[in-house]
């Protein structure tokens, strides 16, 4: 079972789960140096934006943050669970699990009420935790994806 803490708390692990967000969704489109000033940002605790880290063996190995806008195309609705990630060797041990509830708990202790996200790959994770399906859009470089909701 992986230790969840608020990325404020290990400040030092910032550019590894900086690179963590750059490498799954964002090489070509923005720079590393962005991605880790968007994280700094999100170094508190019961307010929004935030980040948590799954740490095994004092090393990250996965994180997840809340935002209030993680879909520019829908601007109307968040705050947002985002950029659950957990590393591959990791995988397949419920860490991403454990970080979609801590994340839940996170944005539970912001006030937030209602929570959304986004997948194209992990629709039974979310289904099986109870999220109900809001929608399907259209993403970037023509991808479906399927945005969810949760009454916390």
């Amino acid at each position: 079972m992986a230790n969840i803490v608020y990325l404020e708390d290990v400040p030092h692990f910032l550019p590894i789960v900086a690179f963590f967000n750059f490498r799954e969704w964002h090489v070509g489109e923005i720079s590393l140096d962005e991605i880790i000033m968007r994280y700094q940002r999100r170094m508190q605790k019961d307010a929004i934006p935030t980040s948590l880290v799954a740490i095994e063996d004092t090393m990250p190995v996965g994180s997840v943050s809340i935002k209030e806008n993680d879909l520019p195309e829908r601007p109307d609705i968040g705050p947002w669970l985002a950029s659950l990630y957990v590393i591959p060797d990791y995988r397949g041990r419920n860490i991403g699990r454990e970080l979609l509830r801590a994340g839940e708990g996170a944005a539970r202790d912001a006030g937030v009420k209602r929570l959304y996200l986004f997948t194209h790959t992990a629709r039974g994770l979310y289904e099986k935790e109870g999220w109900a399906h809001l929608e399907d859009a259209e993403w970037k470089r023509g991808i479906t994806i399927s945005i969810y909701y949760k009454d916390l």
